[in-house]
């Protein structure tokens, strides 16, 4: 299918993006079938290049609300309200109709078209010589690895899918998709982790330094505009199960910044600590007093809600983020997500009860009585609970970052063997659980060089687990301000015993992970993940019974019954409407 996209339309669009902070190019991949012209013409220049780039990311954005929704109302941790449509609530209580537009495939697709004629493209420019080599390959890796990670939201969703890398000829193609063959969700694991491990470019930054598509708009840098392709391998081996190249390719990440001169950003960007800095690392939760709870810094420009509020251009956010999507305050498109979570608008998805209850029954390490997170994450009132993750300052689609980073590290090390290290970026941090001997003092300061040398991860230097956390008047390792994901929350850790316990520890993960990353779209893939990994259907579907039973849902044994079903997991693909 060919898009009407000539390079005097790919000017004007990109211009548009550049001057007035539009993240899309409303329809500019929306075209007529009839309104063809010869792709020749349309991709000329790297500039038509961007902007096509611009436009995939554009259309991609719209996604959000469909993402959010099957990843987050289908699992534990949000609910709807009395004000939540029929379709929602179906969505919710696993009761799904084949009419019901957040069970609808298509969206997926239609991007997934426009990404394969946009490839088709990027290769007729190269081979034309109209592209060079460099910038043919990080902008081809770009946008087919985004293709990959919208394959496997559809694996996630709906099981097996069909596979179409090609580009098609007319839009009848693509109302004819119920004929093409499905591939099961492991032969699309298969095929995503070949394609992706052969792409030109695979450096943890979409594009470097340079590079005509960073720029700042709006008040928004644009380099964690671009998907991460070593996030996005990790998780495909993550779910493929297997877990030393899962470890590698996350570890990439979290070490992506070990060598920056600049020892602020060395030091602080992925590595989950709580020092606070308001340039660089101002993102743990804080207290003014320490045992009172009304003393919590609860702004959505500092501290841990900052994560999500702060703007795109300072250090302290992009510290923790490498993939979010930010909308512009006074330009359209504005987030779909706010209209849902605002008790003063439509209002239909709230924080259940489950996760209120999970958050509740932590304990904090300076004697707050429970996970001071909650309070971050959502706003209580008479009117409803609104979920400020997705409307502080405007709202950004948040994806992927440095908290996420590390739970999906310490669930791939954990499976490889590699529990106590785990358990490390899970609880205190690296040299908190690895250091043998007496600090001086109380101070980070080890008597003699050997208990120095224990801050260091009893890993060969070649190896994903290889940590330097060292700490002393005289060396600085990169990891030093580890803190990990429950320090950084100011919680208390887990028991040790779980330094040896696989399973335990598994689940000890991913119930962090709700604690942590709730309402960010990863809760679904979570209980799938861990469901299908310990054949163990009651993983998921106990989870979802607690959360309708809680909610009043009179319905919520029936649920459980159909999820012990693992064919019931899926949502059904049902392309012929």
């Amino acid at each position: 299918m060919k898009i009407n996209f000539n390079k005097n339309i790919a000017a004007l669009c990109l211009l548009g993006v550049l001057s007035a902070g539009q993240w899309s190019c409303k329809k500019m991949l929306d075209v007529p079938a009839e309104d063809k012209l010869d792709s020749a013409n349309g991709f000329k220049t790297v500039s038509d290049a961007d902007a096509a780039v611009i436009g995939i990311y554009g259309q991609f954005q719209g996604l959000e609300k469909l993402y959010v929704l099957q990843n987050e109302l289908r699992g534990d941790l949000m609910d709807v309200t009395s004000r939540s449509t029929a379709d929602l609530q179906e969505l919710s209580s696993h009761t799904e109709t084949k009419n019901n537009p957040y069970v609808d495939p298509r969206p997926y697709y239609q991007v997934i078209v426009n990404c394969n004629d946009v490839l088709k493209n990027f290769d007729a420019m190269k081979a034309s010589l109209r592209m060079s080599v460099d910038d043919y390959n990080k902008r081809y890796s770009d946008i087919a690895s985004l293709r990959s990670w919208i394959y496997l939201q559809l694996g996630i969703q709906y099981g097996s899918v069909p596979y179409i890398t090609d580009s098609f000829k007319t839009v009848e193609d693509l109302n004819n998709l119920n004929t093409y063959p499905k591939i099961s969700f492991d032969q699309l694991l298969d095929r995503l982790i070949a394609l992706n491990e052969n792409l030109p470019y695979k450096e943890p930054y979409a594009y470097p330094a340079g590079s005509s598509l960073l720029v700042t708009i709006d008040g928004n840098f644009t380099q964690k505009l671009f998907m991460s392709k070593a996030f996005l391998l990790g998780d495909l081996y993550l779910w493929k199960g297997n877990y030393l190249k899962a470890a590698e390719n996350y570890a990439k990440l979290m070490n992506a910044e070990n060598t920056n001169t600049n020892d602020n950003v060395r030091f602080n960007f992925y590595k989950i600590n709580n020092f606070v800095d308001a340039v660089y690392s101002n993102l743990a939760v804080q207290f003014t007093r320490s045992q009172d709870d009304s003393s919590l810094l609860n702004s959505p420009d500092a501290g841990w809600r900052g994560i999500f509020g702060l703007p795109t251009t300072l250090s302290a956010w992009s510290s923790e983020w490498f993939w979010a999507m930010p909308y512009g305050s006074t330009f359209k498109p504005v987030n779909p997500m706010i209209d849902l979570c605002s008790p003063l608008k439509s209002y239909q998805i709230r924080p259940s009860q489950a996760v209120k209850d999970l958050w509740n029954s932590q304990r904090g390490n300076n004697g707050i009585p429970y996970d001071s997170r909650s309070k971050l994450s959502y706003t209580a009132s008479a009117m409803g609970d609104a979920i400020t993750k997705f409307t502080d300052n405007g709202g950004k689609w948040g994806i992927y970052r440095a908290a996420l980073l590390h739970l999906r590290f310490s669930e791939a090390a954990n499976r490889d063997g590699q529990t106590k290290l785990g358990w490390a970026f899970l609880n205190i941090g690296l040299n908190r659980t690895y250091y043998v001997g007496t600090f001086v003092a109380g101070a980070m300061s080890p008597a003699t060089v050997a208990e120095l040398n224990t801050m260091i991860t009893p890993y060969p230097q070649s190896s994903p687990y290889y940590f330097d956390a060292r700490k002393n008047n005289d060396v600085s390792g990169t990891w030093y301000r580890s803190i990990g994901i429950r320090g950084r929350a100011v919680l208390n850790p887990i028991d040790v015993s779980f330094q040896t316990d696989m399973i335990g520890l598994e689940g000890k993960l991913i119930e962090e992970a709700a604690l942590e990353l709730a309402f960010e779209g990863n809760r679904w893939p979570d209980l799938l993940r861990i469901a299908r990994r310990q054949n163990n259907p009651a993983f998921l579907a106990d989870k979802i019974y607690q959360k309708l039973l809680k909610a009043g849902n009179p319905n919520a044994s029936a649920v459980r019954e159909k999820l012990m079903d693992p064919a019931n997991w899926y949502l059904p693909f049902d392309w012929a409407k």
